[in-house]
């Protein structure tokens, strides 16, 4: 079992309640990341409605609001399967800590169809991950480095090299686990989540983005072997106003297939 596995491990307590420790291996500046979290709940939700691991039954959609930040420690999660259809099924997933609601997720399952198919999205032309530079892959070291991106291999191929800035708020490169693991719906979630902030290539402001809500659309069979394979992810933020972003999200394959899609709505925050 590799170590994000364990992190988002869960005890059944009842038929809707699952029992979790956030632990403190996926932290950032103000708690642990929201991917992780979100997988937490997702995984909570996949045990229910689908306890057998069906492979046809697929994650197609999940939406996480984030309503307080989380601390390491113990979690309650309480699911309801609200429709379960023949081939669609939607549950929602509520995290708690004490009294605090910390997070509520919609997620819809359903199987695959052989439909219309067609992918307009270029995949960025970069570097192969084994071209890639050490002073280009995250670490300690690098500025915006966060405790948690220790539990990926990141490597930066997308966008300027921190500090450096540019016209355009776009960042990515090569990602897997430090933990070898197969590419699935939990791992996807997770990735989705764990770059800096596309406005971080914009603009050396002190601020950080904590997040509102959380979309991914998986738009591909899974899991994908990873083997010792990466996938690509690319960030950008084109939209800023108010004080708020919207920052999209790419996840591809080594050889193109678009696996996920992702968006999130994200206050911007003087960083104190």
């Amino acid at each position: 079992m590799s170590q994000f596995d364990e992190d988002i491990s869960l005890i059944r307590t009842s038929e809707t309640e699952y029992q979790a420790i956030i632990t403190d291996t996926w932290q950032i500046n103000v708690g642990p990341n929201g991917g992780y979290i979100a997988a937490i709940m997702l995984n909570a939700l996949k045990q229910t409605t689908n306890p057998e691991g069906k492979a046809e039954i697929q994650t197609r959609s999940l939406t996480c609001h984030f309503l307080s930040p989380s601390t390491p420690g113990p979690a309650t999660l309480t699911v309801n399967l609200e429709k379960k259809g023949r081939t669609l099924s939607s549950g929602t997933v509520h995290l708690s800590q004490g009294s605090r609601s910390i997070a509520i997720a919609v997620v819809s399952f359903a199987n695959s169809r052989e439909m219309l198919s067609f992918n307009d999205i270029e995949m960025p032309v970069v570097p192969a991950p084994n071209e890639i530079p050490t002073s280009h892959h995250m670490n300690p070291n690098m500025k915006y480095h966060a405790a948690f991106r220790s539990n990926y291999d990141q490597r930066l191929a997308i966008g300027p090299i921190p500090p450096a800035i540019a016209d355009e708020a776009l960042v990515g490169g090569w990602t897997r686990f430090r933990d070898t693991r197969i590419f699935d719906d939990l791992a996807l979630l997770a990735i989705s989540d764990s770059w800096y902030p596309a406005m971080y290539a914009r603009t050396n402001e002190s601020v950080h983005s904590p997040t509102i809500d959380h979309t991914v659309h998986f738009l591909h069979t899974l899991p994908w072997d990873a083997g010792d394979h990466f996938i690509l992810v690319a960030f950008k933020n084109e939209t800023a106003a108010d004080g708020y972003l919207v920052e999209d999200g790419f996840l591809w394959t080594e050889t193109g297939i678009l696996l996920a899609r992702s968006r999130q709505l994200a206050i911007i925050l003087e960083q104190t």
